[in-house]
């Protein structure tokens, strides 16, 4: 009689670890007069969810306050949950719990949202998170350069970034090299990028956007490569300026001791002498300038960037 009572107890725990149970979460919606929705992913253990039996619910205490299946959706090639959720109330805090049906079993999601009427949360492009762990929420661009390109000089403004390559480098065809935070993910036009394989043409300023790995941020930068402006052993840099710093001209050069001469309107505007390779002229606003040195001159125009 013993043995068999434990054998019964060893099989009931056996059937909980084995074989869950799908929940039958549900809502009343007569009940309710308010509404807000969320476009969401569900991801679990850092794997993003893709069945259709796979849900998420919405909750106030214990009380479900809204469900939904994942979808599939052609067009982004991706499982989306559309889920709205239910309230009498402005301000209650939600609660979330995801079904992942592949292992059968529910998880707590630790975030939590205030109930907003009328409230959108998420859209295709960038969905709202439904994640246990959470996903990470940062976006940025910790590096960015060319497979077999050698990059001079970088200049760097906010979210703009200008980077000089030697003349006769093709700009059509750089494949990029670029490192994000952590999970994050970079795209162009709707196209998503792979670092060291994406291919892209620079003959214009690139847009690229940084998406984190949550999706809750989005950063753009402008990328423009240019070439090195060189003039017998001279080489020319400049930065654009922006509404609170003014732009800059560097000019490199071997011949330390030559006079440096900025110009603006033919007027000489500073005079500098090249010391440890290079001068540089600082705080210039927007507009065309000219250096001299040595009979060479050379044009730079600065412009002004929002």
């Amino acid at each position: 009689m013993k043995r068999i009572i434990i054998n019964i107890i060893v099989f009931f725990f056996v059937g909980i670890t084995v074989y869950g149970q799908e929940p039958t979460w549900s809502v009343n919606e007569n009940d309710f007069e308010y509404t807000m929705s969320f476009v969401a992913f569900l991801n679990v253990d850092g794997i993003t969810l893709t069945s259709t039996n796979d849900k998420v619910a919405a909750f106030v205490g214990g009380e479900c306050r809204g469900v939904a299946n994942l979808i599939y959706v052609s067009n982004k090639d991706r499982y989306y949950a559309y889920i709205n959720v239910f309230s009498n109330i402005n301000g209650e805090t939600l609660s979330f719990k995801v079904y992942d049906s592949t292992n059968d079993r529910v998880v707590d999601i630790a975030k939590t949202v205030n109930f907003e009427i009328n409230g959108i949360y998420g859209d295709l492009g960038q969905a709202f998170s439904f994640a246990s762990p959470l996903l990470n929420h940062e976006a940025e661009l910790m590096s960015f350069n060319f497979k077999d390109v050698t990059i001079s000089n970088s200049n760097i403004q906010d979210n703009a970034m200008t980077l000089y390559v030697d003349n006769g480098i093709s700009l059509s065809t750089l494949i990029t090299i670029f490192e994000l935070s952590p999970g994050a993910q970079m795209f162009t036009e709707g196209q998503k990028l792979i670092s060291d394989s994406s291919v892209l043409d620079f003959t214009n300023p690139v847009m690229v956007e940084v998406l984190s790995e949550d999706e809750s941020t989005l950063n753009e930068w402008e990328i423009t490569v240019s070439y090195n402006a060189v003039i017998g052993n001279l080489i020319f840099y400049k930065k654009d300026a922006v509404c609170y710093s003014g732009g800059a001209i560097k000019v490199v050069s071997s011949e330390n001791g030559s006079e440096v001469h900025l110009l603006k309107n033919q007027v000489v505007q500073a005079v500098q002498t090249i010391s440890n390779g290079e001068v540089v002229f600082t705080s210039l606003g927007e507009g065309d300038y000219s250096i001299k040195v040595n009979g060479f001159e050379k044009q730079i125009n600065i412009n002004l960037k929002e």
